[in-house]
């Protein structure tokens, strides 16, 4: 949300988009809710967990996209149904020995209820991440989506090509993203930056090329701001609080909070 689509390398238990190579070397435990435009609402719980040589992390997720109104062919009111989606899925990552190299791969389960449409979808990803001199400098590829959705339908693959800099001269670290997808013939770039106001807070910003799609010209303070992401970062007591907003191209927004607790 804060980075506007980036930060693929950037390690999140119950992040959707993230190259599954990546993870903290640390216990901990993640939760989030986003609210969406039109009420919709989203939840996420998460883990990130070290076993031996490995780091585990499960996470499940929920969309509740509302209760609506059911009626028939003929407009014959049938009463009320609920949509959502959930998913469930586990990340597993390895460190190779001896280099600064890692492997990760991800398995994921979505479930979606439209009324009486039901549609269940699995997946896997697999990331690698090269760590560059530095912890903050690093390069990543992945590949999403691998897998089938209902009635033997594939699911469209996306690869992911990923790289993080720390700056030498500002208490930043830029994130860039370089979506490809030749199947729909749609690229896409995403470019966000963390920057450390201290050791307590962060601020955070990023946006992509999809501004260009979702620009209505209705005016220029939306066009400017379209898919774009802002945010802050506190740490305290091995506790983490983010707060984000996703601005669309017609300027509705998206607004998350995640909180994140070290064990």
């Amino acid at each position: 949300v804060s980075l506007g689509g980036a930060g693929y390398l950037l390690s999140s238990p119950i992040s959707l988009k993230k190259n599954p190579a990546t993870s903290s070397p640390n216990r901990e435990f993640v939760t989030s809710i986003i609210r969406y435009p039109a009420s919709i609402t989203s939840s996420s719980l998460g883990l990130n967990l070290p076993i031996h040589n490995y780091i585990f992390s499960p996470s499940i997720k929920y969309v509740s996209y509302g209760v609506f109104k059911g009626y028939d062919d003929q407009a014959n009111y049938l009463g009320n149904y609920s949509s959502y989606e959930s998913w469930v899925g586990a990340t597993l990552s390895k460190k190779l020995l001896n280099a600064p190299v890692y492997f990760g791969a991800n398995l994921n389960w979505n479930r979606s209820v439209y009324s009486d449409y039901i549609i269940n979808s699995f997946s896997f990803d697999l990331g690698l991440k090269v760590f560059l001199n530095k912890i903050d400098n690093a390069f990543g590829l992945s590949l999403h989506h691998i897998g089938s959705i209902s009635e033997s339908r594939v699911l469209i693959p996306e690869l992911v090509l990923s790289g993080s800099k720390k700056l030498n001269y500002l208490p930043a670290v830029i994130y860039v993203d370089y979506f490809i997808n030749n199947i729909i013939k749609k690229n896409d770039v995403f470019l966000g930056s963390i920057y450390k106001i201290n050791k307590k807070l962060s601020f955070m910003i990023g946006s992509s090329t999809r501004k260009i799609d979702q620009n209505t010209s209705e005016k220029l303070f939306k066009s400017i701001l379209g898919s774009s992401g802002f945010g802050a970062l506190y740490n305290v007591n091995n506790i983490a609080i983010q707060y984000g907003i996703y601005v669309y191209g017609n300027g509705a927004q998206l607004h998350g909070l995640d909180i994140g607790l070290e064990f």
